[in-house]
């Protein structure tokens, strides 16, 4: 989230003149494309994780099964051997955590952008 501000503040500092509505339709689209590309970056490290341990054979399994858990839609033709079925909730949840966090940071930009916090 940090990567966000620091471009929040970038973009700032580099668009002082214009108007706020055109620096909202530049701004907003960056930073969700900044979450969702450390979002995919969490999928990445869980499916590393996945093959680390030797869970899941090859990596685009990982990736397959990580994507899943990951956006909680929780079926897939991949699965975890019987005694790690359980992790794949444990992505989920602290992926819901994710989602939350950056929806909550995507709401204060925008009450920032619109004045409303000063």
């Amino acid at each position: 989230m940090s990567w966000v501000w620091r471009y929040r503040k970038r973009f700032h500092s580099f668009v002082k003149d214009g108007k706020p509505l055109e620096k909202n339709r530049v701004l907003m689209p960056g930073l969700v494309a900044i979450m969702m590309g450390t979002h995919f970056i969490e999928v990445l490290i869980w499916a590393w994780f996945y093959l680390l341990l030797g869970i899941l054979p090859d990596l685009v399994s990982a990736i397959y099964f990580s994507i899943y858990s990951y956006t909680t839609l929780g079926s897939s033709i991949v699965t975890l051997p019987d005694h790690w079925r359980g992790l794949g909730g444990f992505e989920a949840m602290a992926a819901m955590l994710m989602f939350g966090w950056s929806t909550a940071v995507l709401a204060v930009v925008a009450v920032k952008l619109h004045g409303l916090d000063t």
